[in-house]
């Protein structure tokens, strides 16, 4: 008999619960603190909760991966002798969850084959990534056919997203490539994107309003380099539904869509690096 395939992500997904339900996604937490205060997100710490305390507190929060020990007690707890468990994680340029995977996968006792998957990406790109293969074990494609799904949909991601100010991500050391823009002028939106798993700058656009109208022609743009595809859509939100909901709306009106767009709010594990306001934006063709 042929063991059962299971998805584990970790909470920088920003999967919703009914996605994750609903497609059985597990997802191990990573930790925020605030000065001596620890919560694991999402478990302790609510999104809501998150920016109230990120607003208030005067410390900037900080984030930690899981253990490896963590990873261990999740795959013991799902998965039975002859299983797979497919453990897809944030991009290894960003965090160390994806490390912390794979050592996991050295130290299990149980017969259990573990492929730890660095997703390249961060929140509902990473989420997609979890779906695609979630959605493969749901389909009853098999362990190969599942893992090329997962490394296309890695491979395929365009990202896009606006923040409200670069420091948050200057400060806890994630600004990557776009280190550059830091300091630039007043009310100048930077539209950011992905290169090779780390935030690099894609374009300079003054004011949050044309930053936002630039990702719709950005959306344009995609759809006529894929004129026979279908496409999926995923945007995350950093205290900001009105206009995730809105783009989500101009998504469906102007992309032949693979599904539904997949609407993510962005964590604590996320959160911590962005600031609230962001608006992001994840495609690939199928």
């Amino acid at each position: 008999m042929v063991g059962k395939i299971h998805v584990v992500t970790d909470s920088g997904a920003d999967l919703s619960a009914d996605v994750r339900q609903r497609l059985g996604i597990h997802v191990v937490p990573l930790t925020v603190q605030f000065g001596d205060e620890i919560f694991k997100d999402g478990v302790e710490i609510s999104t809501a909760e998150f920016y109230a305390k990120l607003e208030s507190d005067d410390q900037m929060p900080s984030t930690c991966q899981p253990s490896p020990s963590d990873f261990v007690a999740m795959y013991e707890r799902i998965a039975q002798p002859g299983d797979t468990i497919i453990s897809v994680h944030l991009s290894s340029k960003m965090s160390g969850t994806y490390q912390s995977a794979v050592l996991a996968s050295t130290m299990l006792d149980l017969d259990v084959t573990i492929k730890a998957v660095d997703s390249k990406a961060a929140s509902m790109g990473l989420g997609l990534v979890a779906v695609t293969a979630a959605e493969g074990v749901r389909d009853g494609k098999d362990l190969d056919t599942i893992l090329a799904d997962v490394q296309h949909t890695i491979d395929s991601l365009q990202v896009y997203f606006v923040v409200d100010t670069l420091e948050y991500l200057k400060k806890n050391g994630r600004i990557g490539l776009a280190s550059a823009l830091v300091g630039t002028l007043l009310n100048i939106k930077p539209i950011l994107t992905l290169v090779d798993g780390q935030v690099a700058p894609f374009e300079k656009i003054r004011g949050k309003a044309k930053a936002l109208k630039r990702i719709q022609e950005l959306v344009e743009e995609f759809r006529g380099k894929f004129p026979d595809q279908k496409i999926r859509a995923a945007l995350s939100h950093a205290e900001n539904p009105a206009e995730a909901v809105r783009l989500a709306q101009v998504l469906s009106e102007l992309l032949p869509l693979d599904g539904e767009v997949l609407l993510g709010e962005i964590g604590s594990t996320i959160g911590v690096h962005t600031g609230p306001g962001v608006v992001a934006l994840f495609l690939y063709a199928v």
